[in-house]
């Protein structure tokens, strides 16, 4: 377990998402900067990220047969996110007008600008394709019973939503992988070099997205505590029970637990502003997640990996 270096990537992590957040309220990042860099991370960065995972990986890291093992351990595990989020919030009669926004903070997680290049730190390039393999429940699940949550009663299911660039390239590095296709070495390069530009501007984006949001409001909503506690403690200490149980890979073990402790997805707020619901209460959430995520993943990974 590398500690010293989750700790190095953590500390990258918080330097340039404060760079970014500086960088919004000084208005150098405006919101095309945001749209702009989003399209590029999506469709550049992380596809890179994704395929240089497999390209990367020693062949016997991985035998083809565990493939169906990481996408079931990884379509539970995502499940039994939803599950507790879903939960907690009818349990605890959250207000109707905050419920749907708040069980999708709970439920999906920052896994492709915030997962996977920490999983990568912990584990190395296996670890990072098992984030990627991730995608294909991930995806399943926020397109289709996230979606329909925040629309309401008139929520509709729509193949094309869950066509995402990222899901496209992890079918890609799946069919690489399965078929051991060899890559040219300026393909290779050209790869890892986009890959490490990933992490940087992906915090960028995360600081610059999350410059706008009131701090002091958001942590004057108690249903943030609620929220902070779901996801920090919660979800980490269920799922980490969960894979003692059934999942005898470290590795795998270990991806899933960092997973259930990451911050809430992003893409919560742009699905919010689709469907007809205010951006500003899920905002608010995701800057509080993401930046206490900048402690209470090291600490998961101390505790219990």
């Amino acid at each position: 377990m590398q500690m010293s270096a989750l700790l190095t990537k953590m500390a990258l992590f918080v330097i340039v998402i404060l760079i970014g957040m500086f960088g919004a309220r000084k208005k150098i990042l405006t919101k095309d900067f945001n749209r702009g860099l989003s399209w590029l991370i999506v469709n550049v960065f992380i596809v890179a990220a994704i395929i240089n995972s497999v390209i990367s990986m020693d062949a016997s890291d991985i035998a083809l047969g565990e493939l169906g093992i990481i996408l079931l351990i990884s379509s539970l595990t995502y499940v039994v996110l939803y599950l507790l989020g879903a939960l907690t919030v009818r349990l605890l009669r959250v207000d109707e007008g905050k419920a749907p926004q708040l069980e999708l903070l709970m439920s999906a997680i920052n896994n492709l600008f915030v997962t996977l290049p920490v999983v990568e730190t912990v584990y190395g390039s296996k670890g990072a394709f098992i984030i990627a393999l991730g995608c294909i429940p991930f995806n399943l699940l926020l397109y289709s019973y996230g979606i329909a949550r925040l629309r309401g009663k008139g929520g509709k299911f729509r193949v094309k939503d869950i066509l995402s660039t990222p899901l496209v390239a992890t079918l890609a590095a799946v069919l690489l992988f399965a078929l051991r296709i060899p890559v040219p070495t300026p393909v290779r390069s050209i790869l890892s070099s986009l890959s490490a530009a990933t992490v940087p501007m992906s915090m960028l984006l995360v600081g610059s997205s999350l410059g706008n949001v009131d701090l002091g409001k958001a942590l004057r909503d108690k249903s943030m505590f609620l929220l902070t506690a779901e996801r920090f403690v919660l979800a980490p200490l269920v799922v980490f029970l969960l894979m003692k149980l059934i999942c005898g890979d470290e590795v795998l073990r270990g991806a899933m637990v960092i997973t259930a402790a990451t911050p809430s997805a992003i893409l919560v707020t742009a699905l919010s502003l689709q469907t007809g619901r205010s951006g500003e209460y899920s905002s608010e959430g995701i800057t509080v997640t993401t930046l206490l995520s900048m402690i209470t993943i090291p600490l998961t990974v101390y505790l219990l990996l």
